[in-house]
């Protein structure tokens, strides 16, 4: 294999990369289980300092002893359990963007989550209300499809879609006025946190509904089951949907603040995913369809640099 001239060696394993690392070693230090692919100090007091100073340490702590913090704080334990759940999918998802750059500092990605889970969510229920107020709730409750999925595409889809970007826009335009230059990658991960916040919030007030259904239909949980489910998923969903626009909003960077057809052109096939998908909850294979294709639109633009790297590589 021929490589081109201004590829070096990774310093860890020696394979031909265009950065410090390749792919593999910057995975393994930059991951939840980066301390177990270093090499750890003999001092036995410096050994137990660096494994309680890992993400693997304190991030599984936290999220394992969480719940008991909770009830020990008798703090609102529905409040508490959406975030939870949230951050759930946050260690599922910053593994694998791990393993396609170098992950910053966790500040910027707290930031995103908190902006959106209260200025965000502010927002969409503002902009909500205002379209139920003015007679959407009847397109929107139709139990025509075909009626009720460009409802949902238009009052809530856009929406929700555009209160997650508030803070990557912001972003945008900061390094656009500081002529800074991050990654489509970096933009996408900023994006999954404001999704996570944003599911957080809201699926708070779809379990204090689920509850409120129970007391009121003397059900036996039904409503809360229903609810709780439904907290399990969709930050999963959300995160996409919004990492989605993120990266599209981050070529757009990447080339210049030119091709703005492209962060629009996600933004509304975000919107048509999100959409689409509370419209077809009556639905089972028509909402699992939507999630697959969610996905893999999700995933063919998170290992997109990958592919382009390869590539890059075998024309070489």
């Amino acid at each position: 294999m021929n490589l081109p001239p201004h590829r070096h060696q990774c310093e860890n394993c020696g394979a031909p990369i265009d950065e410090l690392l390749c792919d593999a070693c910057r995975h393994r230090q930059a991951g939840l289980f980066a301390v177990a692919y270093r090499p750890l100090p003999n001092n036995f007091l410096l050994y137990i300092f660096t494994i309680l100073k890992s993400r693997l340490f304190l991030g599984l702590f936290v999220f394992a002893t969480a719940p008991i913090l909770l009830g020990d704080l008798h703090l609102n334990i529905v409040d508490g359990m959406m975030v939870y759940f949230s951050l759930f999918w946050f260690f599922i998802f910053q593994p694998l963007m791990a393993a396609q750059l170098r992950i910053r500092s966790l500040l910027l990605d707290i930031t995103a989550y908190v902006f959106t889970g209260t200025l965000g969510v502010f927002f969409a229920l503002t902009v909500e209300s205002f379209w139920i107020n003015h007679g959407a709730n009847l397109l929107l409750n139709s139990h025509v499809l075909f009626i009720s999925a460009p409802a949902y595409v238009l009052f809530i889809g856009l929406t929700e879609e555009f209160a997650k970007q508030m803070i990557v826009l912001l972003i945008f335009f900061f390094n656009r006025a500081k002529k800074k230059a991050w990654s489509p990658l970096a933009y996408m991960m900023v994006g999954i946190s404001s999704g996570l916040g944003f599911s957080a919030v809201e699926n708070i007030s779809y379990v204090q509904h689920g509850i409120l259904f129970d007391v009121l239909h003397h059900s036996v949980g039904l409503g809360t089951i229903t609810a709780l489910t439904r907290a399990l998923y969709t930050p999963f969903l959300h995160a996409i949907w919004a990492g989605i626009v993120a990266y599209a909003l981050g070529i757009v960077a990447q080339r210049g603040y030119r091709d703005w057809h492209l962060a629009v052109g996600a933004y509304l096939i975000a919107a048509i995913f999100h959409g689409f998908y509370d419209a077809s909850l009556g639905y089972g294979d028509l909402s699992i369809l939507d999630v697959a294709l969610s996905y893999l639109v999700f995933l063919s633009l998170l290992l997109n640099n990958r592919r382009r790297q390869y590539l890059g590589v075998s024309k070489g």
